[in-house]
């Protein structure tokens, strides 16, 4: 059987029915693991390398990713949330309770923001001895204000870390309005390399 456009995995057929079924049991079809489709979550590896924080900070966490937080509520996110000496102070709660589930960026080996005008941002991050990475959604990412995304992009500059757009680098079918979006935020659309 040829190649078909798109298909980064062959021998579907040959894995064990057991893992098969694993792969089908975590939503991964033939499809999508010829794909290329992320394999982390169906072999266990889903919490692998984050930091553990509190259930009620994880839903608040997510609730800033989504834009829907009060004041109130932002307030005990601060109470709740434990910055990492590698957070500044300065940064606003929601980016800094989203980047405290990641490891200290000592064993980051790459950085990779994917913009997306119509919702959050996501902040991939490979680790030097790791081979699954680690994926944050940025608060209130998405739309045209773009200040979340910029504050955090301006972190990792401050941490020598090069940032690169995943779906620019990666996609061979750009979406052109998450490319315009990335460049009104970064001021740059260019490719740089790893930090």
């Amino acid at each position: 059987m040829g190649r078909r456009k798109g298909q980064k995995r062959f021998g579907y057929r040959k894995l064990s029915p057991t893992y098969r079924n694993r792969l089908a049991k975590k939503g991964i079809s033939q499809t999508a693991w010829e794909m290329g489709a992320q394999l982390s979550t169906a072999r266990g590896h889903k919490l692998e390398g984050y930091v553990r924080q509190p259930k009620s900070l994880q839903d608040l966490t997510q609730k800033a990713v989504r834009t829907e937080l009060t004041p109130k509520q932002i307030i005990e996110m601060e109470h709740q949330l434990r910055r990492p000496s590698w957070i500044p102070n300065r940064m606003r709660t929601e980016n800094a309770a989203a980047l405290a589930q990641l490891p200290d960026p000592k064993s980051w080996k790459h950085v990779y923001v994917t913009p997306s005008a119509d919702g959050p941002w996501r902040l991939t991050v490979y680790r030097k001895r790791s081979k699954y990475p680690l994926i944050i959604e940025i608060p209130a990412g998405g739309g045209g204000e773009g200040e979340a995304p910029r504050e955090i992009i301006d972190l990792l500059q401050d941490l020598k870390f090069q940032y690169n757009s995943e779906s620019l680098e990666r996609s061979r079918n750009r979406n052109q309005e998450d490319h315009e979006i990335f460049y009104a935020v970064t001021g740059t659309d260019e490719i740089a390399p790893n930090g």
